[in-house]
């Protein structure tokens, strides 16, 4: 079947195709917008896209940096390498927001590295020499320590072994909660097919999850025969007795802590999925994101175009 809506049309699978542009702006699907630049260099691709993604983009490097100007700097050689990544043909397709997002923060590390070290913010700094600590190696740059972070964890490990087009649905779905008819310009999907994708894409997260639980080099033979197990006792709200689990259980820290979170997947993934992504700052930017978004919704309101927008960048700077 086919889903049809926003001007334009996408297969039933999820899968991008035609989009037509109307004279209410550029209405192509960010994969469409992608795939114009790196065929012709299309400036107007490259402007859509920093349109869309570029201010969370700059809310992010706010918490990377000491003063807004700096974010401003960090934010845009961030965009300029996502650009050259694209005309490269590497860099994202339909995942540009995460992408951009983990941009920012793999080149504040590497201003780290450099004389811009100062420029940044004293928590950013921290979280570099924590995760240096933490892997108890010989000097490495802040890119490197960056690199190991995000080797590590079940729950990123999962993510970033979705498809790129759920890991973009649950990015712009589930974390930071804009509305199914926005998402759908992005993807090229009706709402109804954004929310379908969204069902998919988390129902994915958790098998990619329990395979990832269970192929680690640490799993035992009882810890694989349990991996399956895990999901029914946590999807349930009244799980079966299941004797043989919870002995397990009792006995291996390693599962136990499979179950929180894989229940923090089930009931809370807006607050579990930005760690894999962004590392460092996931609540200050959430909550800057959702400040914007209000502003946002307030000059939508008769009589108020842009009033609390002046107010909002007043505060900011």
């Amino acid at each position: 079947m086919t889903d049809r809506g926003n001007e334009g049309w996408t297969r039933g699978d999820g899968a991008p195709g035609r989009h037509r542009s109307t004279g209410a702006g550029d209405e192509r699907t960010d994969a469409l917008l992608t795939a114009a630049i790196r065929d012709y260099g299309d400036g107007g691709a490259i402007a859509e896209l920093h349109r869309r993604h570029a201010p969370a983009a700059l809310l992010y490097a706010r918490t990377c940096c000491r003063d807004p100007h700096t974010a401003e700097d960090l934010a845009s050689e961030a965009f300029a390498r996502t650009v050259r990544a694209v005309r490269d043909g590497k860099g994202p397709v339909d995942g540009w927001r995460p992408h951009l997002l983990a941009v920012v923060r793999h080149t504040a590390a590497d201003w780290a590295d450099r004389s811009r070290r100062v420029d940044l913010a004293p928590g950013f700094g921290a979280w570099l020499d924590a995760a240096a600590r933490r892997e108890q190696a010989g000097p490495t740059s802040g890119e490197q320590q960056v690199l190991r972070e995000e080797e590590g964890g079940t729950v990123a490990e999962a993510f970033r072994s979705l498809p790129e087009r759920w890991r973009a649905v649950l990015w712009h779905a589930v974390v930071e909660e804009e509305p199914e008819a926005e998402v759908g310009v992005l993807l090229g999907l009706t709402a109804g097919g954004v929310a379908s994708l969204t069902a998919r894409a988390r129902e994915g997260l958790k098998e990619a999850y329990l395979a990832a639980h269970a192929g680690q080099g640490t799993a035992d033979e009882e810890c694989r025969r349990c991996s399956g197990r895990l999901a029914a006792a946590v999807r349930r709200s009244r799980p079966r007795p299941d004797a043989g689990l919870h002995r397990h259980l009792e006995r291996c820290g390693r599962c136990r802590r499979a179950v929180r979170e894989l229940t923090d997947l089930n009931q809370r993934p807006r607050t579990v999925l930005p760690v894999p992504v962004l590392l460092f700052g996931g609540p200050a930017y959430l909550e800057a994101r959702a400040a914007a978004a209000g502003v946002t919704a307030a000059n939508r309101r008769p009589g108020r175009p842009w009033a609390a927008w002046v107010g909002w960048r007043a505060r900011s700077r």
